[in-house]
């Protein structure tokens, strides 16, 4: 009787391996769908959060307890999806990519899909191919569940959480999938997949990651996007509160995205402020302000490249500590929430150009 236990539990484990090999032949597995809904319902805007968790993002709070930042902001982005009930919200959670028995890829990642604050989907997802364009598979997702609306007025927001987007390269930007480029290039192309023909702009892009807010990231979006919101320099591991959105609920004829913009990067400072010592930099870009002097950013950017000695890995600085920087010029359609550091020989600065820059060797 006991070697018949046990060769029934042997034949279970079989089919059970058998099953996750043949499963694992795909690189999607649906875990929740709702055939109710009508793929031509209205919404009137579209959220897409793009959460990277593929790296270490464990932080202290004030109170000594260990946080990790990107499941707060899972929460986060799952409750904004929840109130969006004239919406339409993409979650996209981005976390290590493991081998079952070192040998079988896992479905790790997370995609969750909310329309009119239902949930319609939940995907567990792959990338099929660890050298592929950065975010290919995210770009296929959001193309296959989509809604179909017809209204041409429908507003897009882009919102990306993780660490610093580099200027070029980008290898190992994933632990777990070193071959795929994660750089500004890369990112603009990448998010460009989202966007169809009859609607390829974006109201808003938010930009969640530490010293983004640079000549080089506007420049790259500006041609397909109205307004930024990213910090020039350190964001201190923390993240960019997206709560918001919800004002496209309660006030969606009147908030402008620049408006939108503004609330969250306040309400992010405000929480900020009660909560470090360090510097504390957040920027609103109305892009198409920018646009108007982009030739003299550009001219900008060129020269400060030329420059010798830059510390690629260390946190950005005000741009306007280069002697050639037209603060007259740069400052236009530029909104900055600041805060200096409590200490050390950077925290007597009290104003802040809105532009952050790769430091030079002293």
């Amino acid at each position: 009787m006991l070697r018949s236990f046990s060769v029934f539990k042997v034949l279970i484990g079989l089919t059970l391996l058998a099953g996750f090999i043949l499963s694992g032949c795909s690189h999607t597995s649906e875990l929740f769908r709702d055939d109710a809904i009508d793929k031509n319902e209205n919404v009137a805007y579209s959220v897409i959060y793009y959460i990277h968790a593929d790296a270490d993002y464990l932080y202290h709070n004030t109170a000594g307890k260990p946080v990790r930042a990107n499941r707060q902001v899972l929460d986060e982005a799952l409750k904004v999806a929840e109130e969006a009930e004239s919406g339409e919200v993409f979650i996209f959670y981005q976390r290590p990519e493991k081998k079952f028995l070192g040998l079988f890829p896992r479905k790790s990642n997370r995609f969750y899909h909310y329309t009119n604050g239902e949930k319609t989907s939940q995907v567990n997802y792959r990338h099929s191919d660890s050298n592929e364009e950065f975010l290919a598979t995210e770009a296929k997702l959001y193309n296959q569940y989509q809604t179909y609306s017809e209204d041409e007025k429908k507003r897009n927001f882009f919102l990306y959480f993780g660490h610093e987007i580099p200027d070029d390269g980008g290898n190992k930007y994933h632990q777990t999938l070193p071959d795929i480029e994660v750089n500004i290039a890369t990112f603009s192309s990448g998010i460009q997949k989202f966007l169809n023909k009859d609607n390829h702009w974006y109201d808003l892009i938010v930009l969640s990651t530490c010293n983004n807010g640079t000549p080089e990231m506007a420049a790259d979006l500006m041609p397909f996007s109205h307004v930024m919101l990213a910090s020039p320099q350190n964001l201190h591991l923390s993240h960019i509160d997206s709560q918001k959105l919800d004002l496209l609920e309660s006030n969606p004829d009147e908030i402008t995205n620049f408006q939108l913009a503004n609330s969250m990067a306040k309400q992010t400072y405000q929480r900020l402020e009660k909560e470090i010592h360090t510097a504390i930099t957040l920027s609103v870009y109305e892009l198409d302000v920018v646009k108007e002097y982009q030739n003299e950013l550009r001219t900008f950017t060129t020269a400060y490249d030329t420059l010798d000695q830059k510390q690629s890995f260390s946190n950005n600085i005000d741009c306007k500590h280069a002697s050639f920087f037209d603060e007259a010029t740069f400052d236009k359609g530029v909104k900055t929430w600041y805060k200096p550091a409590s200490f050390g020989r950077k925290s007597y600065s009290s104003t802040h150009s809105g532009w952050g820059c790769v430091p030079v060797i002293e």
